[in-house]
Order: structure tokens, then sequence, then C-alpha cells
């Protein structure tokens, strides 16, 4: 029988520190001195897969079985696939149950996870085929209803599919080309615009590859939708035409604009307008459903491809002015009126920062001035700090006392942002301290610290930024932002003192002990504005502040304090989250290699 005085002195001070942050003890550790092995690991998944089976939540189930099956797929293949199974059938039921899911955040109305997705995504990083076959199956289903739905919901299952292409396109791009296949076979929308600008982020060849054959395969499409696919040969951030500014996307800092595939897409839109214009059915077919006449997408396209057409690809000049002429016969004078009203929109919105200010200043001397003006000018075109000076005095103008509120926020919010990022940690750490919100405070602090991290001499910049953090922290009250900061300070202590972390990640588990029902996987934060006049709404992530990714980093090295704070969630479905992403670290480290023996001698 094992005794006190045979227990290592390490596992006395680990139980000593358990007892410090008020964790129950452990128990006596097996025979072996090592803990985090494959063997214990996987009993302490299927300790948790048992225990949760009584979790009634649907969603709650369908994450525990997904997690799980993703953490055995290596030691037990087939039971691995039944808890997969398990899990798409679950998702599935709910799906039939409860439709398009939605959730609201800060008054926003948003659409929550597909859960029949998340379980494709972790079986596509374990078997392409298989996947296949259940988007195949949901796909399916989705062209059956596609046409019942809301304009907003109508695109869901292809942005999922698209999204589970992308995340294989380095892993399985077998998979991934079938899936972008199957999807061109949906009508051409705007998903393709982003969905080919993401790809190009991490492999621009594949990129390339994949817009060759969305010009081939939506060749005959209607010069509109055509459109969606103008920003990629050009690295641009918007579509050619009417509607360039009702969409936005960032591109790739890494991206090579080809003039080979600029020339593509101009051979195949003059085209489409030559045949479209030409068509007798074409001039009697109805606009889609919220859009304007095909002619106003094609004349506003062809003017801006004019100068691109005179420098870079002079002999499709002539084919140009064909087409410019064709489409231009097509104007009635009510397409005429839309076209110039729309030309004033987008020269307004199109605006330097200066000429919206003097616009702003006229208005006000006139008593014409609005609040979405200023809060355009906010969210629309500041990118230096001498602009912010410039629009702070209008902050109190803005007479909508909630529009002002969250204006004055995010001001301050996105002017921090641009101090950080041109590393003015004085300024970036006074314009911070100006944002309300804990949460969105506690990105900016993080920001500040990854750059004074780089500096090893400014050691206690780091701690009294941390600091700050943490006193504010204790100052709310208990709720899901308060946790998700605790966890975000457990996450940044862990790079500089593992003892503080760990004491970061008691308290937030204590206070996620005292919520109903809390949201601790969610890694994103919302900012609505809303005026009579317009919205604005801003998205941001939180990288690290997630359960499973806190408890992930910090039993990287320390599996059996990790595992004890884990044992504290009182909520099954979070403990068991929690322990599979602990016990997936005894599986990826790396395993250490057999001793040499030592060379016989003569």
């Amino acid at each position: 029988m094992k005794t006190v005085t045979q227990l290592s002195l390490a596992t006395v001070f680990l139980l000593g520190l358990s007892a410090m942050y008020g964790q129950e003890p452990r128990p006596d550790p097996p025979a072996e001195t090592e803990l985090c092995t494959n063997e214990f690991a996987r009993f302490l998944v299927d300790q948790q897969v048992n225990e949760s089976g009584t979790v009634a939540e649907t969603d709650k189930r369908v994450r525990i079985l997904t997690r799980s099956a993703d953490f055995i797929w290596k030691f037990d293949q087939p039971r691995a696939r039944e808890y997969f199974t398990e899990a798409f059938k679950v998702a599935t039921s709910r799906f039939a149950e409860k439709g398009i899911e939605k959730k609201t955040d800060r008054g926003l109305t948003l659409t929550a996870p597909d859960f029949r997705f998340e379980v494709i995504r972790a079986i596509a990083k374990r078997d392409g085929e298989w996947a296949k076959r259940l988007t195949e199956q949901l796909l399916k289903e989705y062209e059956k209803t596609a046409a019942e739905r809301s304009s907003f919901d109508r695109s869901r299952e292809i942005d999922a599919t698209l999204y589970v292409a992308y995340e294989s396109v380095k892993t399985n791009p077998e998979l991934s080309w079938y899936l972008y296949r199957r999807v061109m076979r949906q009508p051409l929308d705007f998903h393709w615009y982003w969905a080919s600008l993401s790809v190009a982020g991490i492999d621009q060849q594949f990129g390339n590859s994949l817009y060759r054959e969305l010009l081939a395969a939506y060749a005959n499409e209607s010069p509109r939708r055509l459109l969606f696919l103008s920003a990629y040969p050009f690295g641009t951030e918007r579509i050619l035409g009417l509607d360039k500014y009702q969409f936005g996307a960032s591109v790739p800092e890494s991206f090579v604009q080809d003039t080979s595939l600029q020339r593509q897409f101009i051979d195949v839109f003059l085209r489409r307008v030559g045949a479209y214009t030409t068509d007798p059915e074409s001039l009697t077919r109805p606009p889609d459903q919220h859009r304007h006449p095909e002619p106003l997408y094609m004349i506003t396209a062809l003017q801006e491809l004019e100068p691109v057409i005179l420098q870079r690809f002079p002999d499709l000049l002539q084919r140009h002015s064909v087409a410019k002429a064709q489409a231009t016969s097509m104007l009635n004078d009510g397409m005429r009126k839309d076209l110039e009203d729309k030309a004033r929109s987008n020269e307004s919105l199109a605006q330097s920062f200066e000429d919206r200010l003097k616009q702003i200043e006229k208005a006000d001397e006139e008593g014409k001035l609005k609040d979405s003006m200023i809060i355009g000018l906010i969210t629309w075109g500041v990118k230096t700090e001498d602009q912010f000076r410039q629009i702070e005095p209008w902050l109190d103008k803005i007479r909508d006392e909630n529009a002002r509120k969250e204006s004055t926020n995010y001001f301050w919010f996105i002017r921090a942002k641009l101090a950080i990022k041109e590393k003015r940690l004085e300024d970036g750490q006074k314009f911070a301290a100006k944002v309300p919100e804990l949460e969105h405070r506690a990105i900016l602090m993080l920001d500040i610290v990854e750059l004074q991290l780089k500096d090893l001499n400014d050691s206690a910049s780091v701690y009294q930024t941390l600091a700050e953090m943490g006193r504010l922290a204790r100052q709310m009250e208990n709720s899901v932002a308060k946790a998700r900061v605790l966890l975000g300070l457990a996450n940044l202590y862990e790079k500089i003192n593992h003892v503080f972390a760990l004491n970061e990640l008691s308290d937030a588990i204590k206070i996620m002990n005292r919520l109903e029902n809390p949201d601790m996987l969610s890694t994103s934060l919302h900012r609505q504005i809303l005026t009579k006049d317009m919205s604005f709404f801003a998205g941001f992530s939180m990288p690290g502040y997630d359960l499973e990714g806190t408890f992930k980093n910090l039993s990287k090295n320390d599996f059996d304090m990790s595992l004890s704070n884990a044992r504290a969630v009182e909520d099954k479905y979070f403990r068991t989250l929690a322990i599979i992403a602990i016990s997936q670290n005894c599986v990826d480290k790396p395993k250490p290699k057999p001793a040499r023996s030592p060379k016989a001698t003569n």
C-alpha cells in the first residue's frame, strides 16, 4: 500500500496548490509517475461521455459526441464512428424540430449554428468520403425547400458547405474540389465573392484554379450575377458595377493579381453582355427580386472596366465599345433616372474623409445635420489619428442617446485599435480606458500585452496591464462577460506566470458555476448602431477566450492542475469539453524517442 512518504515532492506540491485554489484534492495518482498518457486520457474521455449521457439539451449532446468521436478516432475508429453517427442523428432531429434557429446578442438577431454541419466539419477531418455523403444528403434536402425560405436564410447550407471546403483545402484538397463543384450546381450568388478570396488567402494557386472553373461554370449567368466574380482577378475589396458598395471583402495581403484571369473575366463578361442584349426574351425579362434592371449593371461595370481595358487590354476595346452601345440601347427613361440616382448615391459613398467632413460642417451650419452623417463618418472612412481628432468633437452632436452612446464606444475602440497597430501603446491604453464594455476592452488589452511581451525588458508593463484587467473584471457583476475576461486573463498569464494563470482560471470557474446555462464557447463580440436612417453592425473575435481553448492552453505543461480545475466545473457539458481538451494534449504531445543502446566495445 502506498504511503505518504512515497509520494513524489511534485505530487505533494500539486495537492497543495489544489487546496490553495479551492479545488478538491485529486485521488492518489496511479503507480506510474506520468498521468498524461494515452491510456489515462482515454479513460477520462470515456468516463465523461458516460456521465454526459444524461445531458438533455441536444446541442450540448451533439458537441459532446462530436468532440469525443474526434478524440478517440485514432484509438477506436468503430466506436468513434458510432459517436459521429449518433451526433449527426441528434443534430438532424434537432433541425427537423426547430428549423433554422436564431439567437439575440445585444438586441441583434443572429443565426445560430447548424449543428449538422458542425458534425460534418469534424468528420471531414477524418473521413472525406463520409463527409461527402452527408453533405450531399443535406444539400438535396436544402434544394427541395430553398425557394420557400426568406432571402436571409436561403444560402445557409451553401455557406456551410463552402466553409467545410475552405477548411479542407490544405488537408484534403480532393474533398474541397468535390464540395466546391457541388455548390457550382447552384445559381451564382454573392457567396462566391467571399469564398474565392478566402481560398486565395491560404493557397492562391488553388484559388486561381477554382476561379477558372467558376468562370466556366457560370459563363451563361446574367451579367449582374457575373459581377460577383469581378473582384477576384483584380484583387479588390469590392465588385464592379451598381451594387459595389453593398458588399465588402478582405483581400489577402499576399494576393497577386493575375492578368490572364482579368482577361478571362472581361472576355466572359463582354460575351455575356452581347448575348443578353441581343436576346429578345431579355428585353421583357423582369429583374431579380430587390434588384435593378440588368442594363444598369452592365453599363456601370463597363464604365469601370474601360480604363483597365485601355491600359492593359487595348485589343478588347472594340468589343467593349460595342457592348457599351448595346447596353445603352436598352435603357428607358425610368432606367436612366435610376442610374442617375444610384450614381449620386455611390458617389457619396466613395467620398473621401475630407469631403464627408466638409459635408457635415455645411449641414450643421444649415441646420440639416443628421445623426447618420456623423455615424457614417465614424464607421466608414477613419484611417488616421488626425482624422480621429477631427471627429471627436462631433460625437456629442449625435442627438439619439443610444446611438450616441454606441457610436462613442465604437469610436474609442477603433481609435485604440489603430494606436496599438501603430505601436503607440500609451495612446492605446488611454483610449482603451474609455471603452466601457470590459470584453471589448479586453480585446484591446490582449493586443497591448502581445506587443509588450515582445520586449523582454518590459515585464513590469505586462503585469501592470494584466493587473488592471483583473481589477476591472472583479468589479463586474457575475456574468458570462466576467467569466470570459477571466479566461482571457488565464490565457495571457500563462505566457509569463503559470500560477497566476491557474488563479484566474479558478476564479473563472467559480463564476461559471454561479451562472445558469452560460454561453462559454463563443469567441465573438458584436456591436450595433441604429438610427432612423441607418444601421451599422461590426463583429470582433476574441481568440483564446473560450473555455476549450483555455484548458487546452494551460494543460500543455500542467496536466494535473488543469484536470483538477476542469473537475471543479459543475456543468456536465462544460466539464466534459474541458476534460476532452486537456486529454487531447496527452495524445498530441510528442512521444519521447527510445534511448539508444550503447555500442559494444571490444
